[in-house]
């Protein structure tokens, strides 16, 4: 019973995530949305300092696809071989590798030019949604769930680190708006399609755990 209430939950979650997904998508185009979209950022270009320069250039390359690939595969050396898991390394592998495809999908599929006001930094190819985004809340949410899942002392502190997680991931998306690379929408739409993929992954760890650990009673 508590599974299935779990899941209800997990499933909701999925759906309202779709939807913002949805609604950022049909409105980033508007009139109105746009002039909020230039506003927004010629308000965060105002703060351009090198310090600052520095720093969120430097938080945007930890959440880039170098060293994604160097965490997944540290992790999953641990799993695979320390510990003989195969189901973490699995869904993360699943998650990384799926998100990465669908964002670049979507991309194509949208075909949205990035802003150009006051960049930090220089990058090509297509604003929404947010790659960085999008990827950075599966990717890394997901890896903090299968930690907390795993080891108890995580466990016992989840919310902290969940918290962490969660302001690393909105300081990515905040960077990507600062370094005058993606536009608000951009970000808000990979956040909601990130989530959505993320609480996809999660059914399908606890799914594959539920299979493995009725398996193993029989």
């Amino acid at each position: 019973m508590i599974l299935k209430n779990s899941v209800i939950r997990t499933v909701m979650c999925i759906v309202l995530c779709l939807g913002l997904f949805i609604l950022f998508a049909s409105v980033y185009k508007q009139s109105r949305v746009e002039v909020i979209d230039v506003w927004t950022m010629k308000n965060v270009s105002v703060i351009h300092q090198p310090v600052l320069n520095e720093g969120f250039t430097f938080l945007t390359n930890i959440a880039s696809r170098p060293y994604q690939f160097a965490i997944f595969i540290f992790f999953a050396v641990i799993w695979l071989i320390g510990e003989r898991k195969w189901i973490e390394p699995f869904v993360l592998g699943v998650c990384l590798i799926g998100i990465r495809f669908e964002n670049q999908w979507f991309k194509d599929w949208f075909e949205r030019d990035r802003p150009m006001y006051d960049r930090v930094i220089e990058i090509t190819g297509y604003s929404f949604p947010s790659g960085h985004a999008m990827i950075s809340i599966a990717f890394f949410g997901l890896l903090s769930y299968l930690l907390v899942q795993n080891y108890s002392i995580l466990f016992r502190y989840r919310k902290f680190m969940y918290g962490v997680t969660a302001l690393f991931i909105g300081l990515v998306g905040f960077s990507r708006v600062y370094l005058g690379v993606h536009y608000p929408t951009d970000v808000l739409g990979g956040f909601a399609a990130g989530g959505t993929w993320l609480l996809i992954c999660v059914l399908l760890y606890n799914g594959l755990k539920h299979v493995k650990r009725n398996v193993s009673l029989k």
